[in-house]
């Protein structure tokens, strides 16, 4: 019999007992990479990429992405919410149970289901195993739910998001525990290369009938009010494992707690009553570690390494010879991930710090392990030059953790379309046409919130200090100068050139981020004469006018050469470096349009036609 190896993983969460009777399937090292590749050309590279880690482990990597965005699950007046969900993987959308054939579009199974046989056909030639990494119970079409009303679990959305409801099926219901079983038989009968399965849930699309922590709060079916939490998921992973069996598999699962909501008592309730050859976080048997790259944090911008930040989450992997390390490459919800150019050295670090500490004594600290990687990359000539870059970039993200960690390029500057859309003093007289390109991507509900409320996030409210901001912006353009610096003759001379313009575009978004925030703390000062007619300036003498009138003038000046900058570098080049969508139709709140470029001129072209605005509200300097 061929055991599967499905580890139930929760990060972070404290040791309550031992996980499992069984102990851990799988031993040894464990590498499992989650990238959300598509273009499968890439796909084999990152699998060629990935067989450095052969030597040190067993590799897998995830091939549940999809082949294309649900577009079957956005309700027609669109919704933030089900953008979250919108690319989520999950065994139904692969292998579909009988009852949900008919909800769910087959061509969009039969591309899903055609990309993961592909895509496990190159493990398969490579030696590598697979892994499915996805969100369960993800919700189901309310059409599914009238035809199967005793199947209705949780509510999953979240209120302030989402324009639509949806529910998640009651796992505590026979038939849904058979349609998990059937579905996950299916797909290790058909794709046996796959031999761990993990999941993440109440968020983003999926959710447990009676969560502490759903967005709706505690709600579902009547009939399973009375379980615990520990109760339920053994169910779901009884399900599972019950799917396995059935085409001759042990069955144990990874539930990703670090993205999951799960309450401090509901985490120790479920570690007591996990299923065997389950388990939540490290064991003696077993330890959990997670290392990732840049992506998840700068995205859209791609291109940019940290060695100190991923040397440093490596420090501590040799320390147990039986760990499971997931590599994370993706971001986004799955709309970006790492390309092949850092891939590729992310995976070289990792070989440097998985060398046996007996053969390279000299590596085992975090600085030495930069050094080699610095020297790999630049040569003699550029090792100390490159190594300064190095340093001045973990000090400049180092700084930002500590004075502004909340302020996210992906959360602020795509989602709240702070990269592209014009800062003005009066957003409500902008016309429709005007607010076409960016105005339906804001993540909101209401239009008018978008519309006036430059820190509204995701239906909550932000701020951030100027100064922290351009004291970061600052760094950032002195560790870019320092890689423009390595010599020409460096190895990874091209590689380094093209992330110091991705560091610049990094910075530019930043400095959008600031300067929003700042011009909205103005405007909520000015409330009342916004909300009033416009009027001409009182007649009064004055070198300043209204006090606020010179300051939102200066922001809205440095947003509208912080554009013009950001345009001048991607015209270089650096378009190459952000993550878009292939055409309009994928635009979304979490990904920028294709022509990025030319909604920045829309941008300036708008600020300016606008500049005068401020005028009608403020009284201007007049002497």
């Amino acid at each position: 019999m061929r055991w599967i190896g499905i580890i139930i993983f929760v990060l972070g969460l404290p040791r309550f007992g031992q996980a499992g009777k069984g102990g851990p399937v799988e031993n040894g090292r464990v590498f499992i990479i989650n990238s959300p590749v598509r273009n499968l050309n890439e796909f084999r590279t990152l699998v060629k990429q990935a067989l450095v880690l052969k030597p040190f482990g067993k590799v897998k990597i995830n091939i549940g992405a999809l082949a294309d965005k649900s577009f079957h699950e956005i309700p027609a007046q669109g919704s933030p919410w089900h953008e979250y969900a919108s690319s989520n993987p999950t065994p139904h959308k692969f292998f579909p149970h009988p009852r949900l054939v008919p909800f769910i579009p087959a061509d969009f199974v039969k591309r899903n289901r055609q990309l993961l046989l592909e895509k496990a056909r190159i493990l398969r030639e490579n030696g590598l195993e697979a892994a499915f990494m996805g969100y369960e119970p993800n919700f189901l079409p309310a059409d599914f739910f009238d035809a199967y009303p005793t199947m209705l679990g949780a509510r999953v959305d979240h209120p302030r998001r989402s324009t639509q409801k949806e529910f998640a099926p009651c796992i505590f219901v026979k038939e849904t525990r058979e349609m998990y079983a059937w579905m996950m038989a299916e797909m290790l009968k058909a794709v046996p290369e796959i031999t761990s399965f993990s999941f993440k849930t109440n968020d983003a699309g999926a959710g447990i009938c009676w969560a502490d922590w759903l967005y709706t709060g505690p709600n579902g079916a009547a009939a399973c009010k009375n379980l615990s939490m520990g109760e339920r998921m053994r169910l779901l992973l009884n399900a599972y494992k019950e799917g396995a069996a059935k085409v001759g598999r042990e069955l144990s699962i990874y539930v990703d707690e670090r993205s999951s909501n799960f309450s401090d008592g509901e985490k120790q309730d479920i570690e007591k009553l996990l299923p065997e050859n389950c388990y939540l976080k490290s064991t003696g048997n077993r330890r959990i570690q997670n290392v990732d790259g840049t992506l998840s944090s700068l995205y859209p911008v791609t291109g940019i390494i940290n060695p100190f930040a991923f040397f440093g989450q490596m420090q501590s992997i040799n320390d147990n010879p039986n760990t499971t390390v997931f590599i994370g490459l993706r971001a986004a919800y799955d709309r970006g991930y790492e390309p092949n150019a850092v891939s590729e050295l992310l995976f070289e670090m990792m070989e440097i710090a998985l060398t046996k500490s007996t053969t390279r004594p000299e590596i085992n600290d975090v600085g030495q392990q930069v050094l080699s990687a610095s020297e790999k990359w630049g040569g003699q000539q550029s090792v100390a030059e490159l190594n300064k870059a190095f340093v001045a970039l973990n000090e400049a993200m180092t700084y930002k953790s500590a004075a502004f960690p909340r302020v996210h390029s992906l959360y602020w500057g795509v989602t709240e379309r702070m990269i592209n859309r014009p800062l003005v003093f009066a957003p409500q007289r902008l016309s429709k046409d005007e607010e076409s390109y960016f105005l339906p991507y804001i993540f909101n509900i209401s239009i008018d919130e978008a519309r006036m409320d430059y820190m509204d996030i995701h239906g909550s409210r932000g701020t951030i200090t100027p100064g922290v901001v351009n004291n970061y912006v600052h760094r950032v353009h002195n560790a870019a100068a320092l890689f423009e610096k390595v010599d020409e003759a460096a190895p990874m001379k091209a590689f380094f050139q093209r992330m110091a313009l991705s560091l610049r575009i990094h910075a530019s978004i930043i400095r959008s981020c600031g300067n929003f925030s700042a011009a909205q703390l103005i405007r909520d000062r000015n409330k009342g004469l916004l909300n009033g007619p416009v009027h001409l300036p009182d007649k009064e003498t004055s070198f300043s006018g209204h006090p606020d009138f010179i300051p939102f003038n200066n922001i809205m000046r440095d947003e509208l050469d912080n554009t013009t900058e950001l345009i001048g570098l991607l015209e270089q080049g650096g378009i190459q470096q952000i993550i878009l969508a292939t055409s309009s139709v994928y635009e979304d709140r979490f990904l920028l349009g294709p022509f990025f470029i030319n909604q920045l001129k829309q941008k300036r072209k708008i600020m300016l036609d606008h500049w005068q605005d401020i005028e009608g509200y403020l009284s201007s300097p007049f002497k």
